[in-house]
């Protein structure tokens, strides 16, 4: 019995590798159905474009603290 498992482990483990990447891409994704993608897309670069929004907006804001600074500083 142990010869015939010992012969067919090589087998074995290269079948388990193709497994293992379907289960582990399906959980990676959370099972999301296909279609679902193109609204998430959309979704994330709307919070993207928020962000970059507010960035910009504190880098003004830091540029003009910066300006005050080195008015105050002369």
């Amino acid at each position: 019995m142990l010869q015939i498992i010992a012969s067919l482990a090589p087998y074995l483990l290269i079948l388990v590798c193709p497994l293992m990447m379907i289960f582990m891409m399906r959980g990676m994704h959370g099972g999301h159905n296909m279609h679902g993608g193109h609204n998430m897309k959309s979704q994330n670069m709307i919070r993207q474009d928020e962000e970059i929004a507010q960035l910009k907006a504190k880098n003004e804001q830091m540029a003009k603290d910066l300006a005050e600074l080195k008015v105050k500083r002369k």
